[in-house]
């Protein structure tokens, strides 16, 4: 209650529990890439979406009990929002402050959108210090915000100078409820 009272006075999107979401983050805890160029790749290529999609089916009969979220039809599509944040690390770079700059920014994002953050993954460096890191929200209006919170603000800060390159990729997670599936696209 407080963390929502929170967000309402700093003019952040509210959060609300429900079973699509919950199923959601419970069938993301198998996410795994499937191919070894995952961190350059096509996001939507890159990871084992049906495995995903057959395991969100079942939790969707676990987490029954929640309120669902409030569609048109049971057809309507539902959408997540991933972000990747693709990066190529300088060789000097001090690993150590950007881990704990990254660690202090999910702890902040997780609780201060009470939760809306469903997962949150990374990976170590290849062997050209290419790395990915994504998350997966259940609103894009939320993951927007949270680029306000100061701990979002200071590992931006303390990276600027830590990558050859990045990129941000943003993608829409659309299930589709009628052939069980999910489409990824930009958002």
């Amino acid at each position: 209650l407080k963390r929502e009272q929170l967000a309402r006075e700093q003019g952040r999107p509210v959060y609300t529990l429900t079973r699509e979401d919950e199923s959601m983050r419970e069938a993301l805890k198998l996410f795994q890439a499937v191919r070894d160029d995952y961190r350059t790749a096509d996001y939507g290529e890159s990871f084992n979406w049906d495995e995903i999609a057959a395991e969100y089916k079942k939790q969707l009969i676990k987490f029954n009990h929640l309120p669902p979220r409030e569609l048109k039809t049971p057809e309507e599509p539902l959408d997540w929002f991933a972000v990747a944040f693709r990066s190529q690390r300088r060789k000097d770079c001090d690993n150590v402050d950007l881990f704990d700059a990254d660690k202090n920014a999910y702890e902040e994002a997780y609780y201060a959108t009470n939760k809306s953050l469903l997962m949150y993954w990374y990976t170590d460096l290849d062997q050209d210090n290419n790395c990915l890191a994504s998350c997966v929200w259940t609103d894009r209006d939320i993951a927007r915000s949270v680029n306000t919170l100061p701990h979002h603000r200071e590992a931006a800060q303390l990276s600027a100078g830590s990558y050859v390159h990045y990129t941000v990729d943003r993608c829409r997670i659309q299930w589709d409820p009628v052939n069980s599936t999910f489409k990824i696209s930009p958002w």
